[in-house]
């Protein structure tokens, strides 16, 4: 009998450190599952955020035709190559070339044009920086002229910050219906004083000049309305400019009635046009080319699907 009572201890014994070892090896395995799962979930969150990168440059639209970027009064290289290595950064484009131009309009470059390149970037530069409109409208028109004899360029985009807008403005409505230069399908004006800095115009609200114009006319604005049925009727226009949003009613440099008085005679004329303020403390004249807000509004314009 007491035999048989050891043995049925043992027995017992042995029953429950098999369970014990069951159990364990049950929570170890459970273990080894969550940990396999969190692996999977990481890697497709990984694989998420590239599928993102690869949607959001999808949704650019690509072809050949160049932008270009053209600086203000005084402006060098450096007015644009912050916004250009940022667009090139998020593969909007690439660029191309550098063009200086001479006052007698002569031209040189530097690098290398890639007939297919996607959304290629095209740097103007002017010598003389401190001119006129009206010359720079000129070389404009002399840089159209060697892309397309050069290149065969028949289409491009323009981008002009301050006077660079102006006299990218003047351009369209001279020479923008001539067939020597390649058509240009868009036009950004980033704090261009179309209205140049005339006096008069503050009691005026910004919904009255829209509907009526500015009170007080410069010569470039009298002269851009004389001609505003030159411009172009294809050429689609985003005027962008900066309000500082400290009771100036200005960029700093360039007021809002001067920037937004183009709207009027753009409107006026039936043509295409968009405008939008930039409402920011950081949105002084000679910073909203480095604006993320700006660079938005231009990329979404020129190459959004």
């Amino acid at each position: 009998m007491k035999r048989l009572f050891l043995l049925s201890c043992a027995i017992l014994f042995f029953l429950i450190v098999m369970i014990g070892c069951g159990n364990k090896n049950t929570t170890d395995s459970a273990s080894q599952n969550q940990s396999g799962s969190e692996l999977p979930s990481s890697q497709t969150s990984k694989e998420n955020k590239s599928d993102s990168e690869s949607s959001e440059i999808e949704n650019t639209k690509q072809s050949n035709i160049p932008t270009l970027f053209i600086h203000g009064y005084s402006g060098t290289d450096y007015t644009f190559n912050g916004m250009l290595s940022r667009f090139e950064s998020e593969e909007y484009g690439k660029q191309q070339l550098t063009i200086t131009v001479q006052p007698d309009g002569s031209i040189s470059e530097v690098g290398d044009w890639q007939e297919e390149a996607d959304n290629p970037f095209i740097q103007v530069l002017f010598s003389d920086n401190k001119n006129n409109e009206w010359n720079q409208a000129d070389w404009i028109r002399a840089v159209l002229v060697y892309l397309k004899t050069t290149y065969q360029i028949d289409e491009v985009n323009l981008v002009g910050h301050s006077m660079g807008g102006v006299s990218s403005f003047r351009y369209l409505i001279a020479y923008g219906n001539e067939t020597s230069q390649p058509v240009v399908n868009k036009l950004v004006a980033i704090g261009a004083p179309f209205n140049d800095f005339v006096e008069g115009n503050e009691s005026q609200t910004l919904t009255e000049l829209k509907q009526d114009g500015p009170l007080v006319l410069s010569g470039r604005y009298s002269e851009f309305s004389a001609a505003i049925q030159q411009y172009p009727v294809s050429t689609k226009m985003l005027n962008v400019v900066g309000d500082l949003n400290d009771g100036s009613k200005s960029d700093g440099t360039v007021s809002l009635s001067s920037g937004l008085s183009i709207g009027y005679l753009m409107q006026s004329a039936k043509r295409d046009y968009s405008e939008k303020i930039i409402v920011d403390e950081q949105a002084s004249h000679s910073q909203l080319h480095e604006n993320d807000e700006v660079d938005a509004l231009v990329s979404e314009f020129l190459w959004g699907n």
